[in-house]
C-alpha cells in the first residue's frame, strides 16, 4: 500500500491566532464591506465586532436557524455544509482568513442557508444584526458595499449551478482546485500549497460527484504532474494546465 506523503502543515496552520486588536483592525479594513473605509472609520467597526475562538469540529451555526450575525474569518478554516434530503453531508465551500459568511435579515437573509463547521480550530469576528444596521446608517458606502456583496453572491450561486449542469467532473474538479488555490493557497517553490484538512470525500461533495471518481481524477492529475497530495495538503504545481483542463471543457459544452 503506497504511504501518502507527510503532510508540509505547520502548527501555525493547526491552532488559532489570538484575535489582537491588529489582526481585528487588518481584518475588517481589507473586508468587502468595509475595504476603503478610513482608519477612524475602522475603529468603530472594530468596537462592534467580537471575537469567538471554536475547537475543531464545532458548529458555528446551522442551516436553517435565524440569520442573526455575519461572520469573519480572523484565523483557521471554516466549512460550509448543508443536508441532502438522504442525509449526507453537502460542502458547498471552504473558507479562509478575511472570508465573510452567515447572513444578516438587512440582507435579505431570513434563514441561514448553510450549517457552518470549523474544519480547523479557527477564530471568527461576529456582529450582530443590530450592529451592521447602525454601521449601514453611519457609512453609506459600507451599504453600498452590502448590494454588491448580495449581486456577487447571487452570481456565483449561478456560475455553481451553471458548471454543475455543464461541466465533466474533471473541469468541475480542476475549477475548484484553482478557487481554492486563489484564495486559500500559499506560493511556494514548487507550486501553490492548499493546507487545509481537505478529505476526497469533502472534494466530492463539492463537485457533485463520488469519491472514488475524485480519487480516480486526482490520480490522473498526479501523474501528470499537474498536482501533489498528502495528507491534509494538496499543492498545485502546474495551475496553467488546470486552468486549460477547465476553460477546454467550458469551451466545447
Amino acid at each position: 500500500m503506497r504511504r501518502k506523503r507527510s503532510t508540509p502543515l505547520d502548527d501555525e496552520h493547526r491552532s488559532p491566532e489570538n484575535c489582537s486588536a491588529d489582526l481585528r483592525a487588518r481584518i475588517l479594513s481589507n473586508a468587502p464591506y468595509f475595504r476603503g473605509l478610513p482608519a477612524q472609520a475602522i475603529e468603530a467597526v472594530n468596537s462592534l465586532f467580537r471575537s469567538v475562538d471554536y475547537p475543531v469540529g464545532a458548529a458555528l451555526y446551522h442551516e436553517g436557524d435565524s440569520a442573526e450575525a455575519l461572520f469573519l474569518v480572523a484565523h483557521g478554516r471554516v466549512k460550509l455544509l448543508q443536508h441532502s434530503a438522504s442525509g449526507n453531508e453537502v460542502v458547498l465551500d471552504l473558507l479562509g482568513q478575511g472570508d465573510p459568511f452567515g447572513g444578516l435579515a438587512t440582507l435579505g437573509q431570513r434563514r441561514y442557508p448553510q450549517t457552518a463547521v470549523a474544519q480547523t480550530a479557527c477564530c471568527v469576528l461576529t456582529i450582530t444584526t443590530a450592529d451592521f444596521r447602525h454601521l449601514i446608517r453611519t457609512y453609506p458606502e459600507v451599504a453600498l458595499s452590502a448590494l454588491d456583496g448580495v449581486a456577487r453572491d447571487l452570481e456565483a450561486a449561478h456560475d455553481v449551478i451553471r458548471s454543475l449542469s455543464t461541466l465533466p467532473v474533471e473541469a468541475r474538479i480542476a475549477q475548484v482546485l484553482i478557487d481554492l488555490a486563489d484564495r486559500l493557497g500559499e506560493g511556494d517553490e514548487s507550486g501553490i500549497l492548499i493546507q487545509s484538512p481537505l478529505s476526497q470525500q469533502d472534494l466530492a461533495a463539492m463537485v457533485a460527484s463520488t469519491a472514488a471518481t475524485v480519487s480516480r481524477v486526482i490520480s490522473n492529475l498526479r501523474r501528470h504532474g499537474y498536482v501533489e497530495t498528502g495528507r491534509q495538503w494538496i499543492r498545485i504545481r502546474d495551475r496553467e494546465a488546470l486552468v486549460r483542463l477547465f476553460e477546454g471543457a467550458g469551451e466545447a459544452g
